[in-house]
């Protein structure tokens, strides 16, 4: 159905075409809200705390238990690469997507790019952690 002499070539062809001009379009979305994040916001600084902690601690570690029990469970292969993989979900930085929404809906936009500039900050140094661990954990 879908490919080189297929009927339904042209919906694969435009929806690659409309992916192609999404990443550069959220990239520069992206940039524009982490610049605006730089000049400040009356958010206060225990939130972003709060927010950066359950992001990068909390979160990793739930998703720890529920990959493991997952696993204990039987609903999950034992496979170590595919439970490093779902472990990694749990350790990454915020989508884009939601900095997208706050801009297209014009609310809260200066607190989710405070919140954004941190968290993105953080993500090297939690994400390095993290996967460290993870593979100490799956290995």
């Amino acid at each position: 159905m879908i490919g080189e002499g297929a009927p339904l070539r042209v919906i694969q062809e435009s929806a690659a075409l409309l992916g192609d001009g999404a990443i550069p379009t959220l990239t520069l979305i992206m940039g524009g809200n982490l610049i605006k994040g730089l000049r400040g916001s009356d958010i206060r600084l225990s939130i972003i705390m709060g927010v950066v902690v359950v992001r990068y601690i909390m979160l990793p570690l739930v998703g720890i238990i529920v990959i493991k029990g997952a696993v204990r469970l039987g609903l999950v292969h034992s496979d170590p690469l595919y439970q490093f993989i779902l472990l990694v979900q749990y350790a990454l930085p915020p989508a884009m997507n939601i900095g997208t929404i706050t801009q297209l809906f014009g609310a809260g936009e200066s607190e989710c790019s405070v919140i954004f500039l941190w968290a993105y900050a953080l993500a090297s140094l939690s994400l390095t952690l993290w996967s460290t661990f993870f593979m100490w954990l799956v290995s």
